[in-house]
């Protein structure tokens, strides 16, 4: 965790992503035609005692790496956001603006007065007369929670992302994908987001709640379940022999990898499956980010499951690093820094 000292005159741009087991910042500022990372930081959110206030550690992460920005690009993630990409007759963006309370509750499992939503036009659909929109929606207290604990630092929200869109325009800004069916996964802690896209137009987004975190707890189940297992056997055998032997530690971690990991692939599966066929349109790669990547085993266990082309992605590829920033100690984290990166680059 660094800072580059720059002058006044450049505006830094602070993309802060709180998640589940971390808080990920990132300040980038613009100089000619180069973007410059100058500070990040990774901080990990301690255990939620009764103590535990999320605002204080998102101040320290900020603190640590002497930032003290008056505003910050914040995203939005989980089972209170969704994002749905629908057909509608083709109208103006006025005109969306004020059917979209209508059009919206179609399409949202909320009540459409308990969130607030937003839309983008992404060009015509494959019916005549129709247009392809992007609708978010995300809850209302979601959204109050979070700029809430921003104004309790002293500071403002700017923008409003979800996590998978900050990623997409982080790779954006360092990338041009192929004109083919491209898939982004972000890996997470808690959950895995998955946005298609061809091109450089979103098609198809996803939360799935299955990240790094449910290995942990996988294998916790497993060493419980296997304990106990071994009590029983080792009663039966001999009622003075009861001690069960210490599991092995490398069999149960990737016996809970391989778990957590079938089933992601099952849902991302799935999503793949319904892009196909809406779209007519196959999948060329996928693109890797979120610090489950940096796991063991897991982006090999899935090049060689699902048979589709494979690669980690820097989101910082084509981002200048400052002079006092070690590439050395980026490289190792870089990944989970997608949706900070992306978040920071947005204007």
């Amino acid at each position: 965790m660094f800072k580059f000292n720059i002058g006044k005159s450049i505006k830094e741009s602070v993309g802060l992503d709180i998640g589940s087991y971390a808080v990920k910042v990132a300040a980038i500022t613009k100089e000619a035609e180069n973007n410059i990372l100058t500070a990040y930081n990774i901080k990990e959110i301690p255990n939620k005692g009764s103590n535990f206030k999320l605002e204080k550690v998102v101040a320290e992460a900020l603190l640590e790496i002497d930032l003290h920005p008056e505003e910050v690009n914040l995203s939005l993630s989980g089972p209170n956001v969704v994002v749905r990409f629908i057909d509608l007759p083709r109208m103006t963006k006025d005109q969306l603006k004020g059917a979209l309370t209508y059009e919206a509750e179609k399409y949202i499992p909320f009540n459409v007065n308990e969130v607030v939503t937003d839309s983008i036009i992404l060009g015509d659909a494959k019916e005549s007369g129709q247009m392809n929109v992007l609708l978010a929606a995300a809850k209302k207290d979601l959204i109050e929670s979070q700029v809430s604990l921003i104004e309790k630092i002293g500071m403002s929200v700017n923008i409003l992302d979800v996590d998978a869109f900050a990623v997409f325009n982080a790779f954006l800004s360092a990338a041009k994908p192929e004109d083919k069916g491209t898939v982004f996964l972000n890996l997470g802690h808690s959950q895995t987001n998955v946005l298609i896209a061809i091109g450089s137009k979103p098609c198809f987004m996803r939360q799935i709640q299955i990240g790094s975190g449910e290995i942990a707890r996988v294998r916790e189940e497993n060493q419980k379940h296997r304990a106990h297992t071994e009590v029983e056997t080792s009663q039966e055998a001999s009622p003075e022999a009861a001690a069960p032997q210490e599991a092995n530690p490398h069999n149960t971690e990737t016996e809970a990898l391989n778990t957590v990991l079938k089933e992601l692939i099952n849902e991302i599966n799935l999503s793949l499956s319904y892009f196909e066929n809406r779209y007519n349109a196959g999948i060329s790669n996928i693109f890797c980010s979120g610090g489950m990547v940096y796991a063991e085993g897991v982006v090999d266990y899935l090049r060689e499951k699902m048979g589709i082309p494979i690669q980690i992605w820097d989101p910082l590829n084509k981002i200048v690093i400052a002079e006092n920033l070690s590439k050395g100690d980026l490289d190792k984290v870089s990944s989970q820094l997608a949706v900070s990166i992306g978040l920071a680059l947005r204007e």
